[in-house]
């Protein structure tokens, strides 16, 4: 399992869930989600199943990665640092990011 920088919490999955709506109501994204459980098809979970949600911290936003985006540049458009973009999406060198990809987005922590 991957380290939780601002903690995890086990859901349990209910009639009518998805991980779009999962990650929604917990402020982070598929992605991040996945990492944490061993989900073979995103389009297959079941009622009643636990899963591993990490947390994003409250202020923090879901960010859809444009063309031309880096780490960088986003960091610097949300007032954040780029440590924090790798370490809450628990992304691995060498960093890449791609079109239509969410990140988490959190503020400074300074």
């Amino acid at each position: 399992m991957l380290p939780a920088y601002f903690g995890t919490l086990t859901y349990n999955v209910l009639p009518g869930d998805s991980l779009f709506m999962i990650a929604k109501k917990f402020n982070t994204t598929i992605e991040n989600i996945l990492k944490f459980n061993d989900i073979p098809n995103i389009n297959m979970i079941r009622t009643g199943q636990q899963i591993v949600v990490p947390l994003a911290p409250p202020e923090a936003i879901v960010y859809t990665v444009r063309p031309g985006d880096s780490l960088y540049n986003i960091a610097l458009r949300y007032g954040t640092f780029v440590d924090n973009l790798i370490r809450y999406n628990y992304l691995a060198p060498p960093y890449i990011i791609y079109p239509g990809q969410q990140l988490v987005v959190t503020a400074s922590l300074k």
